[in-house]
């Protein structure tokens, strides 16, 4: 993702004004969820448009209209009223001119919209649109593209990168333009999708539509936007054999899912390699790619052992699966000794670690039981924890918290929000109130937003290290040059990726102060039990949740 440095989209102190198209006064969940986000900042000026868009419905596209009640029609498509919340101004009625598949908007709105002097419109209603000449209307009219513009556009949503065998469905905010799906992106994301349901794949995109809306707003008004390379071609409405080819992809993929959950689980274990002694990105992926993975011996009655971390002193921590409990536990790991150092509670997993002021703390994914918990490390031991005071009490996936600039700054997924969405906070001090980084969320993508270890300190450059969700859970990472990071701003950049080729991982790595990096990887085991093992977790999950 671009940079996003606003916070508030006021202009001094002063509310945006946002011309909102809509269908009559309906739009999709979704979209209402999206201008909820900016309510505090803004005053809304409905444009509700009374003519229907053309609709051609053919006998060659049937099936796809019967798809359509069962995927693309879900809980967040579904029509809903204008939120209470909106401080709606005015609301002005039209009716647009239509040619062929395309509509417009009439002169005399052009008029009325020039006398409003909204700052932005954004489309949520009508269908195909010409957009007017520059001398007619001078507002950027925003729209949502629920595809890649530079492989996918047109439509339907997600369907033909599933079709395609695509890891990710692309997701921008454009300033319209007179070419279809062409227009200056202002904001980009991409989400997963899920091989097995094209529903879930379609709700997947609409969950994380809305924190999009903000950031386009304040790019398309700061004049910040790009245009792909090249542009893809335009899609079409598919016809019913491919339906049908479309649906047996889609019934495959979920049969091999039933299968892999009930026959096969993931083996994990850690290992240590030697540090090049060059402190280099390309020396540490190099080093990996060369490692001969020796695993450590996993303890008596613990299932697998994942999310090795390094203390100050070298020695490490990592989650362990107990057999009997079905919950991680947090264990030490020094000269080849394991102890168990986590107490009661639930789930424990992910040990982060941060060295503050002469003392360390372990702030595990507590996710299932509790907000995120900060556990000072006394004597090998989580002594009593504290809560992190960040605002909302969220459970996170991952946290992962990073002194820079005397800063400490706290990367993690909101539980809520699930794994494709990064946020970042920062405070003072652990023990602090932390607030909400001015660019949170820093990426919105399967491909990176939930870490996979501290942030490494190579050669004066920063990298974050993220997993690659995309295709399969745990199998590789994703590497992140951080170019900017204060309190004000944070950009990064693409840095590359690693995976074994070879078993499945690495989804963790952390380097020590000294000679050591730590790892993660997994083997996709047969087991009868690993059905059972499965409900097993859940099960615990929910018990200590509940």
């Amino acid at each position: 993702m671009g940079r996003m440095r606003h916070k508030s989209l006021g202009i001094d102190g002063r509310p945006l004004k946002i011309g909102v198209i809509l269908d009559a006064t309906e739009l999709a969940l979704w979209q209402a969820e999206a201008l909820l986000r900016i309510a505090n900042d803004a005053e809304f000026i409905i444009y509700s448009c009374t003519t229907a868009a053309p609709v051609r419905r053919e006998r060659r596209h049937a099936l796809y209209y019967l798809l359509n009640l069962f995927t693309v029609r879900n809980r967040l498509s579904r029509r809903v009223g204008l939120p209470r919340a909106l401080n709606i101004v005015s609301t002005r009625t039209f009716a647009a001119p239509c040619e062929g598949a395309w509509q417009s908007l009439p002169s005399e709105l052009l008029d009325t919209i020039a006398s409003d002097r909204p700052n932005v419109l954004v489309k949520f209603g009508m269908g195909l649109l010409k957009i007017p000449p520059p001398d007619q209307l001078a507002v950027p009219i925003l729209s949502y593209h629920h595809g890649d513009p530079s492989k996918f556009r047109g439509r339907p949503a997600g369907f033909h990168e599933l079709l395609r065998g695509e890891a990710t469905v692309g997701q921008v905010v454009q300033i319209l333009s007179s070419a279809l799906d062409s227009g200056t992106i202002v904001a980009s994301a991409e989400t997963a999708a899920i091989r097995h349901s094209y529903r879930e794949t379609l709700i997947e995109a609409y969950r994380q539509s809305p924190l999009l809306l903000g950031p386009a707003i304040h790019n398309a008004l700061q004049n910040r936007g790009r245009h792909p390379p090249e542009f893809g071609p335009a899609y079409r409405l598919p016809d019913n054999l491919t339906v049908l080819r479309f649906v047996a992809q889609r019934l495959q993929a979920a049969v091999a899912r039933s299968i892999y959950g009930l026959t096969r689980e993931k083996r994990w274990s850690i290992a240590t390699a030697e540090m090049p002694i060059e402190r280099s990105l390309g020396s540490i992926v190099e080093t990996l790619a060369g490692a001969k993975l020796e695993a450590f011996a996993r303890p008596p009655n613990y299932r697998f052992l994942a999310d090795p971390f390094f203390r100050p002193d070298g020695s490490l921590l990592a989650e362990a699966m107990r057999t009997t409990s079905a919950r991680g536990e947090i264990i030490n790991l020094t000269n080849g000794i394991f102890s168990r150092i986590s107490g009661r509670g639930g789930h424990f997993s992910y040990p982060s670690v941060l060295a503050e002021n002469g003392s360390t703390f372990v702030v595990p994914e507590v996710s299932d039981w509790s907000p995120t918990l900060a556990f000072p490390l006394i004597d090998g031991r989580l002594a009593e924890p504290f809560e992190l005071q960040i605002p909302g009490r969220p459970r996170l996936l991952d946290p992962t918290p990073f002194l820079h600039g005397g800063t400490v700054y706290l990367f993690g997924n909101i539980a809520a929000e699930g794994s494709s969405v990064l946020r970042l906070w920062m405070a003072s001090a652990l023990s602090d109130t932390f607030a909400e980084h001015p660019a949170s969320p820093i990426r919105i993508s399967p491909n990176g937003a939930r870490m996979a270890g501290a942030p490494l300190v190579l050669d004066g450059e920063l990298i974050r290290v993220g997993q690659d969700l995309r295709r399969n859970y745990g199998d590789g990472i994703a590497f992140f040059r951080i170019i900017e990071l204060d309190r004000k701003a944070y950009a990064e950049e693409c840095a590359g990726g690693f995976r074994f080729s070879d078993r499945r991982g690495p989804h963790t790595l952390n380097l020590n102060s000294g000679t050591q990096i730590a790892f993660d990887f997994y083997e996709d085991a047969f087991s009868l039990l690993a059905g059972v093992h499965r409900v097993k977790e859940r099960r615990a999950a929910r018990q200590i949740s509940d």
